[in-house]
């Protein structure tokens, strides 16, 4: 069974790299409407058999609920790596695949999704972000497997884990994997080069 979870926080406190370019209440409503366009990507994506979201939020529960997604909720007070990594473990026992991606990647899609989850050979395969210190999606053929942690820098800090474990990363730098927005450098780069189609799109311009 391949298996794609998505981990998603609450937006209240979302991207708060962008605090300088926007108030709470548009960093908000951006990590929704990317969440959106990423929950309506996996809905459009044909490999994956399983499509879990796993969040603490009430909101977000309603969302993947509505697209037919299982939900996880997650109850851990350890953090919200670790809690997503436990949820790893529990998966893997009833999946060949699991590839674990973010929720802020306005210009996924569906085909990118598809080819990660059936190209991959290697134990584990890291995607990065665009500048090459984030990390936006980790995939893992069980039962190999490395505790992920979120934040700047986790790229390497990704690959070293991997090492550690005994592999040798494979690492595939894809568009729409790599696109996320989370600096106001990010943003800009977005409305330089917009996917017009997408709710992240409709939702910044309708803060204009």
């Amino acid at each position: 069974m391949k298996t794609v979870l998505l981990p998603v926080k609450d937006f209240s406190n979302a991207k708060q790299r962008l605090a300088s370019s926007l108030d709470a209440e548009t960093r908000a409503g951006l990590a929704r409407a990317m969440l959106c366009d990423v929950l309506s990507v996996l809905a459009h994506s044909r490999v994956p058999d399983r499509i879990v979201v796993f969040t603490a939020s009430d909101e977000v529960i309603k969302m993947a609920s509505a697209f037919g997604f299982g939900v996880a909720v997650e109850r851990s007070v350890d953090g919200h790596s670790a809690a997503v990594n436990q949820m790893v473990t529990e998966l893997s026992s009833t999946s060949s695949r699991i590839l674990s991606i973010a929720g802020d990647l306005p210009k996924l899609e569906p085909h990118e999704i598809d080819f990660v989850l059936t190209s991959v050979s290697d134990p584990i395969t890291i995607l990065p972000s665009r500048d090459w210190t984030g990390t936006n999606g980790v995939v893992f053929i069980p039962p190999a497997r490395i505790n992920m942690e979120y934040g700047e820098g986790s790229f390497r800090r990704h690959v070293s884990k991997a090492a550690a474990a005994g592999h040798t990363a494979d690492v595939r730098n894809i568009p729409g994997i790599a696109f996320d927005i989370d600096t106001p450098a990010d943003l800009q780069a977005f409305l330089d080069d917009p996917r017009k189609d997408s709710a992240t799109w409709r939702y910044l311009m309708s803060r204009r």
